[in-house]
């Protein structure tokens, strides 16, 4: 009995070796290469921003109809994270005054275009809506990005190739907008809530009428004096592009 043990045992140390050889080889197998695409475009939270972070999943695509005023009066989170707030979880639909736009291009530049939207009941009552181009890192593998597309290009049909200063629409455009709910941090943008909230990206924008020229517009376009806004956290900050 003893002699069939001592036999055997080579044979099971060989498997051993052969199974350890092979398993092994197959935890150094490189894994099937990073699929990326793409240019550096932005860099906080910016997979938040063009709906690539893993936190997408839970956004309700159903949209939730409500107001430029109703937005703006909601409660930032303090601390702005790599993840998302309750609010960033929803697409949202406005209907709203474009007061203008422009394309976010140049050195410091994400390449999206910056609309302002206006509350209809008081046009100083201002938020940000983006639209990300899809040419960016993350934008372009987005689940979203021919969304951008399509939406970008709606707009250049509609109102010709944004300038990288800001244009105001005199007069201007009434408009049904839909997009993610996102808030950004307060840095003296053009058009930015007092909670900085933004619609980012926009899904669908759809062009009403343009207004009469005898409405008054706002003279100047100011971010608030007084925000209401969330900082950026460590994690917020770091995120990859």
């Amino acid at each position: 009995m003893s002699q069939r043990k001592s036999q055997s045992l080579p044979v099971i140390i060989l498997i051993c070796l052969v199974v350890g050889v092979l398993l092994l080889r197959y935890l150094r197998k490189p894994g099937p290469p990073e699929i990326t695409c793409g240019v550096h475009c932005g860099t906080e939270r910016w997979q938040i921003k063009t709906v690539s972070d893993p936190g997408a999943a839970l956004i309700n695509w159903t949209p939730e109809h409500t107001s430029v005023a109703a937005l703006v009066a909601l409660l930032a989170p303090a601390a702005l994270e790599d993840t998302r707030a309750d609010a960033e979880k929803k697409v949202y639909w406005v209907e709203a005054i474009l007061l203008g736009w422009k394309a976010e291009s140049g050195q410091h530049g994400d390449r999206d275009f910056h609309l302002v939207l206006a509350d209809p009941a008081d046009l100083s009552r201002t938020m940000i809506a983006e639209v990300p181009s899809s040419e960016c890192v993350a934008a372009c593998s987005s689940s979203q990005a021919q969304h951008f597309v399509e939406v970008r290009q709606v707009l250049m049909e509609r109102l010709s190739a944004p300038q990288a200063h800001f244009r105001r629409f005199d007069p201007a455009w009434v408009v049904r907008v839909q997009g993610v709910g996102f808030f950004d941090i307060f840095h003296g943008q053009t058009g930015v809530a007092e909670n900085c909230i933004e619609l980012h990206p926009v899904l669908q924008i759809e062009f009403v009428r343009q207004l009469s020229p005898a409405v008054a517009l706002p003279r100047r376009i100011e971010p608030p004096a007084d925000h209401r806004c969330g900082r950026l956290s460590r994690s917020g900050a770091g995120e990859e592009e």
